[in-house]
């Protein structure tokens, strides 16, 4: 390609920096001509461009000239700022010299300044210690010359300049004055405790105090506190000092030995011992030698020694005496409550005593007289607790017979012309009281009422009319209502329990059997019949109501005149609440003492019933205004009597149900080995009955025996008529069987067969009253006679006889479906039944 070319392409590149368009431009080969020629055409461009300088050079110069001066002025500024800053420069140079020098001559200043300090303090610090040493010199020397006042002044002194040497106190030369120091309060320490020993001398085993004034080198006592005081070792040799009395004199003199001996006690000039023993026990002997024990320290002893010893040792000695001597002074009989007043001015002027020593301790010797009535009150109801707890165990072993009688007025038309008390003795012309029972067994509502050969007695209205006493009582309702009251004990028992069975009378119409007929019209008339009934108790009763009465006497007495000054009469109104507490022990001791007894629960019975019998008539008989108060105590122990009662029965019919269980039903009646089972439950429970007839017999009153062995002979008859009619086959071999089973246990009727008495009008042929006590023997003989009658037997009892009275229609008809096959027979028999009712 040629230079004419590529020559404009490169100097268009050079003037604009364009590339040429045409790529065959940028990528043509340049050979040795075409550079030839593109140099020739560059020179000639350069030419043209100075020539073109030139020429607008010319025309400009009148413009330009004016800036090239300033330039040149400007540079000239320049060169002169720049020489500026070279000379700044050099001379902050030498000044940083020039300050490192000053920084260095400083720094030692300061070091100089230190050294002079250190100096100064170390020259100071040598004095100290020459001061403290010398100080330590000066302790020794007054010690050497016993000066004790001079000795702790310089030895405090020493010590707190020792302590201002705190910034040096690991260094040798302090610590060996600390040593120093240590060593001379040590050996001060100790000089004034010999010191201490020679002038407050205890010998405990010679049991004597010997007070000295001074030392045999002339240091007083008084000395010796101030040097005790000032070395902190007061308070340790007072407490030592305190020990040792205690066990030199006051022990002595308070302690009463086996012999009934206390020390005697001595005092002479500076000695106060207690040698040998005498007799004299009397609180004014006692007092007298306190007087003396106290006057002997007041007066041997500086205030100094005697005001700090007594924070320690009266407190102590008054602990003891309280403990061994003023409680056992508090009497329990207010016969002995002149005695105790003498007792008590003794303590108030021991108080006085020790406040005229300006001594501690005596404000417990005044809260304890004002606190007299409080103690007093205590120790009595303690004696009471420990009386009656003690009474309910050892009174178990006195047994007697009590007689209960009572009057009442009865509806004539409610007695025969004959009879006798449950007792057989006879009570009045008309006093045959033998009574319908109710029907205990599990609580059940009551059963139904049967008569007697004699009339019925109608009991009134009582405050307690719920009471189990087997005398009488009135209906269900008013029983109810009793019960809704009076069963609040004072250890809280019996809150949620029901009413517990107890040997209730019922109240009876005459002359009905088994509701049979109606009874006749009753005429207005009204008579009066007394009952009597004995039943056995322990000696527990009476030795409770023995201590009830007394604590009341003493409450009375205590509240008279004749003790209107005494300290101890604001205790009499609280008295009439020990009662309460004694009858509650009683309550709480009693299950667990005649546990140990057969007949326990029985004996509780009978004695809290006759405990609160005793109350309510003795409280019946005390004035109107007298404070006693007692009725909810006898509900207490009525209520407490009737769960004891309630526990025993319901523990013998568990026995008795448990011995019947073992007959497993009588389903197997006739089959080994369950016939010998069924036998075997039936002959032990028939022994049962007996067995426990026989522990009551001598225990409860003849007509509570009944009621009682009743109630349990109808839970036996109840559950076998249960098991039976429950049989849904019973052939007749299971019928006879089941026969003898009711017969064996029929046999126990002999207890509830009566003897009139020989001077009975009627006749003397024994009476057998178990359909009175048991309510289902009827209905259990009708059932043996049905195991073992016929259908037509049966229709007949029915239908003529009294079967209906004591079986519902459906009872009979299972029975009937039991004992016959299906048959026309037993089919007409069972629609007669249902479809007839007798009336």
């Amino acid at each position: 390609m040629s230079a004419d070319v590529i020559t404009p392409a490169i100097l268009e590149y050079l003037e604009h920096g364009a590339y040429p368009e045409d790529n065959s431009i940028s990528s043509t080969n340049l050979s040795s001509d075409a550079l030839a020629n593109l140099l020739s055409a560059l020179r000639d461009a350069q030419n043209e461009a100075k020539a073109e300088i030139r020429d607008l050079s010319k025309a400009t110069a009148s413009d330009i000239d004016p800036w090239i001066s300033r330039a040149k002025g400007l540079q000239a500024d320049i060169l002169r700022a720049r020489e500026t800053a070279r000379q700044v420069v050099a001379e902050a140079d030498s000044g940083r010299e020039l300050k490192l020098k000053a920084q260095e001559a400083e720094n030692k200043a300061k070091l100089l300044e230190k050294e002079v300090a250190f100096n100064e303090t170390l020259a100071g610090t040598l004095e100290h210690i020459k001061h403290a040493n010398g100080l330590l010199n000066d302790v020794q020397d007054q010690a050497v010359k016993r000066n004790v006042e001079g000795a702790l002044a310089k030895l405090h002194d020493a010590e707190s300049a020792i302590g201002g040497l705190d910034s040096m106190e690991n260094s040798r030369a302090v610590l060996l004055l600390r040593k120093r120091a240590d060593q001379l309060r040590d050996n001060m320490i100790e000089t004034t405790t010999e010191w201490w020993n020679t002038v407050v001398d205890v010998n405990q085993e010679e049991k004597n105090v010997i007070i000295k004034q001074d030392t045999a080198g002339g240091i007083g006592l008084e000395s010796v506190a101030t040097a005790a005081q000032g070395l902190g070792i007061l308070h340790t040799l007072l407490q030592k000092l305190t020990k040792e009395l205690e066990r030199a004199i006051f022990r002595p003199r308070l302690f009463v030995d086996d012999k009934n001996q206390v020390a005697r006690l001595s005092a002479t000039e500076g000695r106060l011992e207690c040698s040998g023993k005498t007799d004299d026990l009397s609180y004014e002997r006692l007092f007298a030698d306190m007087n003396h024990i106290l006057r002997f320290l007041a007066s041997y002893l500086p205030s100094s020694l005697s005001v700090p010893l007594s924070k320690t040792l009266i407190p102590a000695v008054i602990s003891r005496l309280q403990e061994h001597w003023l409680a056992p002074a508090v009497p329990l009989e207010v016969d002995e409550l002149s005695a105790f007043q003498t007792t008590l001015d003794n303590v108030i002027a021991l108080a006085d005593q020790i406040d005229s020593y300006e001594w501690d301790g005596a404000k417990a010797l005044r809260d304890w007289v004002q606190g007299a009535p409080r103690i007093w009150l205590t120790k009595r109801r303690e004696a009471v607790l420990g009386d009656v707890r003690n009474l309910v165990f050892s009174g178990l072993k006195e047994r007697k017979i009590v007689e209960r009688v009572e009057t009442r007025m009865v509806d004539a038309n409610d007695t025969l012309d004959t009879g006798t008390d449950g007792n057989g003795n006879k009570a009045g012309e008309n006093e045959d009281w033998d009574t319908a029972w109710d029907d205990p067994e599990d609580k059940e509502p009551e059963g139904p009422q049967t008569s007697v050969p004699a009339g019925t007695i109608e009991t009134e209205d009582d405050e307690d009319e719920d009471e189990a006493n087997a005398w009488g009582a009135d209906d269900e309702d008013e029983r109810h209502e009793a019960t809704e009251g009076g069963d609040e004990d004072a250890w809280g028992w019996g809150d949620d329990e029901t009413k517990p069975d107890s040997p209730v009378v019922a109240k009876k119409s005459p002359a009905k059997v088994n509701g049979g007929s109606k009874p006749p019209a009753r005429e207005s008339s009204e008579r009066e019949m007394t009952i009597r009934e004995t039943f056995t108790v322990t000696g527990v009763a009476e030795g409770v109501l023995a201590i009830v009465k007394d604590i009341i006497h003493t409450a009375e007495t205590l509240a008279g005149p004749a003790f209107a000054s005494s300290p101890i009469a604001p205790a009499a109104t609280a008295l009439y609440t020990l009662p309460t507490l004694a009858l509650a022990i009683y309550r709480a001791t009693a299950p667990t003492a005649y546990t140990k007894l057969d007949t326990g629960n029985m004996l509780i019975y009978n004695d809290a019933s006759h405990l609160a019998s005793q109350l309510r008539e003795w409280q019946a008989s005390q004035p109107p205004a007298s404070r006693l108060r007692l009725d909810n105590d006898v509900k207490a122990l009525d209520s407490f009597a009737k769960r004891a009662y309630s526990s025993e029965m319901e523990s013998q019919r568990t026995i008795l149900r448990d011995l019947l269980d073992g007959a497993q039903g009588f389903s197997n009646a006739t089959v080994q080995p369950y016939k010998t089972e069924c036998e075997s439950a039936i002959d032990q429970t028939a022994h049962r009955l007996r067995v426990v007839h026989q522990q009551w017999e001598d225990v409860l009153s003849q007509g509570a025996l009944l009621q009682s062995l009743g109630s349990l002979f109808a839970t036996v008859t109840g559950k076998m008529i249960s098991e039976i009619e429950d049989l849904g086959d019973i052939g007749e071999a299971d019928s006879h069987q089941l026969t003898r089973f009711c017969q064996t246990i029929s046999e126990v009727k002999e207890l509830f067969i009566q003897q009139k008495p020989l001077d009975s009008a009627e006749s003397s042929e024994p009476t057998d009253m178990t359909f009175i006590y048991c309510p289902n023997w009827l209905k259990f003989q009708y059932l043996a006679e049905i195991l073992e009658s016929s259908l037509a037997d049966i229709k007949y009892l029915w239908n003529e006889g009294e079967l209906s009275l004591e079986f519902d229609a459906e009872e009979v008809v299972e029975l009937i479906q039991a004992l016959f096959a299906e048959s026309d027979l037993r089919r007409r028999a069972i629609a007669e039944i249902r479809r007839g009712t007798r009336t």
